[in-house]
């Protein structure tokens, strides 16, 4: 019989600071993430895991593009009123 874990004790051989999250996305989607995953069997978490940095990543730089041109354009439209 397998001994249970203490709560935020990591399994044998695993990073500890690796969580494991469990998801149901579609068969289409499920194909795509198959093709483009890295073989063995950590690729497809690491692949994600990339993913989701490139994605945060690119949302900051979004926000902080937007956060300049609304900054630029009220000093414009000051500009025009005064």
């Amino acid at each position: 019989m397998p001994k249970l874990l203490a709560p935020g004790q990591p399994y044998a051989g695993r990073r500890e600071d690796a969580v494991i999250v469990n998801v149901t996305v579609d068969r289409d989607a499920a194909t795509v993430l198959r093709r483009y995953c890295p073989e063995g069997r950590k690729g497809m978490g690491r692949f994600i895991s990339r993913l989701l940095f490139e994605h945060d990543a690119r949302e900051r730089e979004r926000q902080r593009l937007q956060e300049g041109v609304v900054r630029l354009l009220a000093e414009e439209t000051a500009y025009n009123r005064g």
